[in-house]
């Protein structure tokens, strides 16, 4: 498969993402940061179960183990960050801030898995910084550092960053694992082990309004249907990309929600985060046309 097929992957992941967040945004908000991500992940069995029915187990080796090993942790602190950021934050304004995973994978990348960016790759990245930059000024230039403060008085921005900080680890782990297993066998194994984690520690964290996941379970499934199109997809995607290529493809999620959380969730101010996020997208598309050339 060429470059074309990864980025086919890399786009259903970004829908994927965009949708699973949007819906997260507008039904789940109610509950606590744990229920709200171990729903995420109730949600998704059904879907993930489907495909793993047609599967077999490969040969597992001592790497893929202690790679899931040292995920997990990362994974469910990253998952608690991030409901919590969607429950106290625009998802126009927090989500963005997911852009700097691609930027924190430079080093990442390089170390886990040994993968370098070309020139045009590191172009690419910085596109992606700068619409960043641009979409947390707001609606006034209030300074050069105003964006910078925001991370600090705003908790959605911050604790996003946070986010792109332990994603840019556990997406470099994810192809690692990926490459010693099976594309479709993790990305049905592993959310089920977060799953089966997170439902076992559900009795120890007090939630005294409980799940009530039945008033919404018909959003809920159409959110389990991103999260797996997701997973998936950008399973897949590893095995022909560099991992910070295919995660920078990933991130055109951002437009997708900052598309959302203005027309559909009616936050504002609109224009600068769309400003904002399409000087990322450019960062994307010099990455996919040119970084990719590797």
């Amino acid at each position: 498969m060429g470059i074309g097929t990864w980025l086919l992957f890399g786009l259903a992941a970004a829908i994927g993402d965009a949708g699973a967040d949007a819906v997260t945004k507008r039904h789940l908000t109610h509950l606590s940061p744990y229920a709200m991500g171990l729903a995420r992940l109730l949600f998704t069995l059904p879907f993930l179960a489907l495909v793993g029915l047609g599967l077999t187990r490969p040969a597992l080796d001592a790497a893929f183990w202690w790679t899931v090993a040292a995920m997990v942790p990362l994974e469910l602190a990253a998952m608690l960050m991030y409901m919590q950021a969607l429950r106290v934050c625009h998802l126009s304004l927090c989500i963005p801030f997911l852009a700097f995973t691609p930027v924190f994978m430079i080093l990442t990348g390089q170390v886990i898995l040994g993968e370098g960016l070309n020139r045009w790759g590191l172009l690419g990245v910085a596109a992606i910084a700068g619409g960043s930059y641009i979409l947390s000024m707001g609606s006034e230039w209030t300074g050069f550092w105003a964006p910078f403060k925001a991370l600090i008085r705003e908790r959605g921005p911050g604790l996003m960053l946070g986010v792109a900080l332990l994603y840019s680890l556990t997406a470099a782990m994810f192809k690692k694992a990926v490459l010693h297993s099976d594309p479709a066998f993790f990305g049905v194994f592993y959310p089920m082990l977060l799953g089966g984690i997170m439902l076992g520690g559900y009795p120890l964290v007090r939630e005294p309004r409980g799940l009530t996941l039945k008033f919404i379970w018909g959003w809920g499934l159409l959110m389990g249907f991103f999260v797996a199109l997701s997973i998936l997809s950008v399973a897949r995607g590893f095995t022909l990309a560099p991992a910070a290529y295919m995660i920078s493809v990933k991130r055109l999620s951002l437009l997708f929600s900052v598309l959302l959380g203005g027309m559909w969730l009616k936050e504002r101010p609109f224009l600068p985060r769309l400003l904002g996020v399409i000087l990322m997208c450019g960062g994307v598309i010099i990455i996919a046309l040119k970084g990719a050339l590797f």
